[in-house]
């Protein structure tokens, strides 16, 4: 077959160079069409080919016409080198372990469970307050590259620590000082059906809502006078590293319409005093009571103060307290200033805290899962302050808090008694404050007037 395609190819070229033969122009035009179809599948093949051939050779026997195939191999050196990396973040969960974070994160690395579990920097991971943000850089196949945490903030700069691997495959990690970038985020909304719920299509932060609902609790009570069409405005410290959120800080300013009556509050420390400071009405009256109608984050009342039929051993009795039904784990508060004066279990009471307070009151927190750290009979705690966890212990049907207000040994309904706020501001004192307070109230004026132009 070869030997006749030679001489078919050896003829057509003869015509071409004959420029007397009759046939030339057909011929010319059959050649050029079967040399542009074998050139064709040639350039599929490679896109290269071997410079023009002059007049000369077409005289001999034979054409070489070499074809070169490109060397591939940096490009593909090229791309193995490039290997595709993933962002994950996850909030710290109360309770957490190594594998459970790792996995949320979407890490697939036993060497890096194993150093997160033996390097004294990276073990501060599980020191960290619930919530915290948690951010690693993965690579397709699961492998840590990098993880990032804030563990501690102040005023002005922020501990992050670093875990990262290095050019000969080995974790590191270090704590670097950063400076903060603090940001004021604006949030408004009207409650529908739920406080909740609202306040979550509206943007806020779990964080930001558990501290409005511990600002309130002493003149609201968010589990029976929320209503629909209450309202709420919020401006609170968005805590910035490097453009990224780490945490949200504290409640700045809020003004909520519950029942037609409105509540506004501001936090403000006087000069020299900025661990003191607390929550002051727009025209600086103490907004702050002697205690906490609700001290604890996220529950419900599920057992009022007076005769009950008692759960467990269903019989009328009266209840000394009000319960919060919530998870086991959730934090509970100190009702208002006061020393400790007793931690540990008493019978029905299962785990227990005691506050004594100044004039005569007392407060109990029961059926705890467990204490925060530090808790202990003689220490002075400040209203607001975490002192125990919600549990089930003692003679409970549920997970929830029992807590009671008592004033000289006597059990009162923390619901129905009033206390006096503190003095207001006056003086130079309320002058300082309405200098502070201006850009502050002029952010919840901007959101009432886009609520405002929104309705009509």
């Amino acid at each position: 077959m070869w030997p006749k395609l030679r001489d078919f190819f050896a003829r057509e070229l003869l015509i071409l160079i004959d420029p007397t033969h009759d046939l030339h122009r057909r011929r010319k035009r059959q050649i050029v069409s079967v040399v542009g179809s074998v050139l064709t599948l040639g350039m599929v093949t490679a896109f290269g080919i071997a410079p023009m051939v002059p007049d000369a050779a077409l005289r001999g026997d034979r054409v070489q016409m070499p074809i070169a195939f490109p060397d591939l191999t940096p490009q593909i050196r090229q791309i193995d080198a490039h290997e595709q990396t993933f962002v994950s973040q996850a909030s710290l969960q109360r309770g957490d372990t190594v594998d459970g974070l790792l996995q949320r994160l979407s890490i697939n690395d036993p060497q890096a469970e194993r150093f997160i579990q033996a390097d004294r920097h990276a073990r501060a991971l599980f020191r960290l307050p619930s919530e915290q943000l948690i951010s690693a850089v993965t690579d397709d196949a699961g492998k840590l590259l990098s993880l990032t945490a804030m563990l501690s903030f102040d005023a002005e700069q922020s501990r992050e620590l670093k875990i990262s691997r290095n050019a000969q495959n080995r974790l590191g990690s270090s704590v670097n000082v950063l400076p903060n970038e603090t940001q004021w985020d604006m949030r408004s909304g009207t409650i529908d059906d739920n406080f909740f719920r609202a306040m979550d299509d509206a943007g806020v932060p779990e964080s930001v809502v558990a501290q409005m609902v511990r600002i309130f609790s002493g003149v609201v009570n968010f589990h029976k006078d929320v209503r629909r069409g209450d309202r709420f405005r919020l401006v609170f410290e968005n805590i910035q590293q490097q453009g990224r959120t780490v945490r949200y800080g504290r409640v700045l300013a809020v003004e909520f319409v519950n029942r037609g009556k409105t509540y506004q509050t501001v936090w403000y420390a006087e000069p020299g005093q900025a661990s003191n400071g607390t929550y002051y009405t727009f025209d600086g009256k103490h907004l702050r009571q002697a205690f906490l109608r609700t001290p604890v984050e996220f529950s419900r009342l599920t057992s009022g103060f007076g005769t009950r039929n008692h759960p467990l051993f269903q019989d009328w009795r009266q209840h000394n307290g009000v319960d919060f039904a919530a998870p086991v784990g959730t934090r509970v508060f100190a009702a208002g200033d006061g020393t400790v004066s007793f931690v540990g279990q008493q019978n029905g009471y299962g785990n227990i805290v005691m506050i004594n307070h100044a004039g005569g009151y007392s407060t109990r927190y029961a059926h705890l899962s467990g204490f925060a750290p530090g808790v202990r009979a003689g220490q002075r705690v400040a209203q607001g302050a975490v002192i125990g966890f919600v549990g089930q212990t003692g003679w409970a049907t549920g997970p929830h808090l029992h807590y009671e207000l008592r004033y000289r040994g006597q059990p009162l309904n923390p619901f129905a008694t009033s206390f006096a706020a503190a003095p207001p501001l006056d003086g130079k004192r309320l002058e300082r404050f309405n200098l502070y307070t201006t850009h502050l109230l002029k952010r919840i004026d901007l959101m009432r007037t886009v609520h405002i132009a929104q309705i009509s």
